[in-house]
């Protein structure tokens, strides 16, 4: 929703737009993605960026001699590129705002798709510490000697086996989980932490 809410704003800001190069570069990339025919909805977001990006790019370079030196991109200028393409998005919601919905829509399923991944994630291993402290903490070794440190900070359906102390010390567990970035009081920085999303006792 938040991608969405931000292409609405830009539709409104790019309506405040003196007509400039960019106007120009973002509707001749609407024509040229317009004549390509392109079936969107068999498309990822990569490859419908990669095709907006060939579109903008031409368009680009044959009015080139209209910007300003200081203001001309390389083409292996990350940062400048990811700049041009912000500014023509914004003026393609004026010619063409069906695509660059479709995009946000691509963003806002893939990256729900990530969420699913990261759900499935799991670990089997012996139990070898519970901490409660602030959050409890359950630390788990796996097969191969590897230690995983879990926090319990949602409910889920099975967490009773952890607040209930129906876990213990060498059980043989399954524990699912997904990782989200938090910050670190310890460290004094912002890193990524494994969250129980499940718990199977073996």
């Amino acid at each position: 929703m938040k991608k969405l809410f931000f292409i609405l704003i830009v539709l409104c800001n790019s309506l405040s737009y003196s007509q400039d190069v960019y106007d120009v570069i973002g509707k001749e990339t609407c024509e040229c993605l317009n004549a390509k025919k392109i079936d969107y909805s068999k498309m990822n977001k990569k490859e419908m960026q990669t095709q907006v990006g060939v579109c903008m790019i031409q368009s680009y370079s044959s009015h080139l001699s209209e910007f300003k030196p200081e203001d001309k991109i390389s083409f292996d200028d990350e940062e400048g590129m990811r700049n041009l393409g912000e500014k023509v998005a914004m003026k393609m919601m004026v010619s063409c705002p069906e695509i660059i919905l479709e995009m946000g829509k691509r963003s806002i399923d893939e990256d729900d798709s990530a969420e699913v991944v990261k759900e499935s994630a799991f670990i089997e291993g012996e139990v070898t510490e519970i901490k409660t402290e602030q959050f409890i903490t359950l630390q788990v070794k796996d097969k191969n000697g590897r230690n995983f440190s879990f926090l319990l900070l949602d409910y889920f359906e099975t967490a009773s086996l952890i607040t209930n102390s129906e876990i213990n010390k060498k059980d043989n567990i399954k524990v699912s989980y997904t990782e989200i970035e938090l910050f670190d009081p310890k460290n004094k920085e912002f890193r990524y932490f494994k969250i129980i999303t499940d718990l199977e006792k073996k």
